[in-house]
């Protein structure tokens, strides 16, 4: 069985910024410890307990008073919502959250800032809705549309419960911060040449579909994206190993053949029976 492209609890945790730690995963076992030993005794208080467990009081006492580090509530929601690694997740909802990287890296935005928190959202555009909410659907995320009523904007969906979990655990999935340009990303995240064959096409066709060109006199399809070009390479690799057809990239981009456009643009029936029919052109 391939590994799971999900993160772990630790590489959830260490995509909060914890001023007070090194390690943001040092922060959960910290709590983990000082639950047990508040279990243990439960008449101590938050200075005995803080000495015990050689931490400031100031870090502890909050503790006492039914607080919880931000990367441990992070990673209790995500374990609600079964995105992560030890959650035995189906692979019906793995998929669906290598679904949601791809809609971000070909038509999205992902920020982390400690002002800000994190955010998360992704660009519908024609005729994707439903795609969308079917994929939104079997992650198990809530979201709202932004903007449908503005001809100067693009269209959104962003998270609404758990979206800036949601922003983390694609960030600790090798998702890139910030915005698209030549001086980005130089390769897809890792996960995506993992052996799984259904993640990988999963994944090469929602990014097609939503970033690829369609011609009415041919049908071969183009990207052009403004990415290093060792990315565009990287790109162009997973979807001749998805599609084993010929699939080119130069330097304005990416040419994908016919045969492989209609391999990119059919839904496979595991596909379809999952999500519905979410075929068309981008």
């Amino acid at each position: 069985m391939s590994a799971t492209p999900l993160p772990t609890p630790k590489a959830l945790a260490r995509a909060y910024d914890t001023p007070s730690y090194d390690d943001p995963y040092e922060a959960v076992t910290d709590y983990q410890e000082y639950l047990e030993l508040a279990d243990e005794h439960s008449d101590l208080g938050s200075h005995a307990l803080a000495s015990r467990l050689d931490l400031p009081r100031g870090r502890v006492r909050p503790w006492t008073n039914g607080s919880r580090p931000d990367a441990v509530r992070g990673i209790q929601t995500a374990e609600s919502n079964r995105w992560l690694s030890n959650t035995d997740p189906a692979p019906e909802r793995e998929r669906a959250i290598v679904q949601l990287a791809a809609w971000v890296l070909s038509g999205g935005s992902l920020s982390l800032l400690r002002e800000q928190g994190a955010r998360i959202s992704f660009v519908l555009d024609a005729g994707r809705e439903d795609a969308f909410a079917a994929i939104a659907a079997t992650a198990g995320l809530d979201y709202q549309i932004v903007h449908d009523d503005d001809s100067n904007r693009a269209t959104e969906a962003r998270p609404t419960e758990g979206g800036s979990v949601l922003a983390r655990i694609l960030h600790a999935m090798g998702v890139p911060t910030g915005e698209k340009s030549a001086d980005g990303p130089t390769a897809l995240p890792s996960f995506v040449h993992s052996p799984d064959a259904g993640n990988r096409g999963a994944f090469a066709r929602v990014y097609v579909k939503n970033r690829a060109t369609t011609y009415e006199n041919k049908d071969t399809l183009t990207l052009q994206e403004k990415r290093p070009k060792s990315y565009l390479e990287d790109l162009a690799v997973l979807l001749r190993t998805v599609t084993g057809e010929s699939v080119t990239r130069d330097e304005n981009g990416i040419t994908v053949s016919a045969a492989a456009a209609r391999e990119l643009l059919d839904e496979p029936p595991d596909l379809r029976d999952c999500y519905g029919d979410t075929g068309g052109s981008a």
